[in-house]
């Protein structure tokens, strides 16, 4: 299980679409959605890590790296999952 208190690490999410102030149901809709995607890509997860921020959409996280290179090396190679992709150090 991942912890949330900084530890300098890098996430790459599956991002989906945009949630906004939207009801609990209408979060919960788009999540639905991005774990269907990122299931048809054949990505496999142990735990649904969430993230919302001030993008307001829904956000899985798919791997934590060590650093930025490692992340984005992961994203790479989950580029042609049809995901769109995003490389962020923790939770900034």
């Amino acid at each position: 299980m991942s912890s949330l208190q900084k530890t300098g690490q890098w996430r790459f999410f599956a991002v989906g679409e945009w949630c906004g102030e939207e009801p609990f149901e209408q979060r919960e809709r788009c999540r639905e959605e991005l774990l269907r995607k990122v299931d048809i890509a054949g990505i496999k997860l142990d735990e649904n890590a969430w993230v919302y921020d001030e993008t307001k959409c829904a956000q899985l996280v798919l791997e934590v790296c060590p650093d930025r290179g490692a992340a984005e090396d992961a994203a790479r190679k989950r580029d042609c999952s049809g995901l769109n992709l995003r490389v962020v150090r923790e939770f900034e």
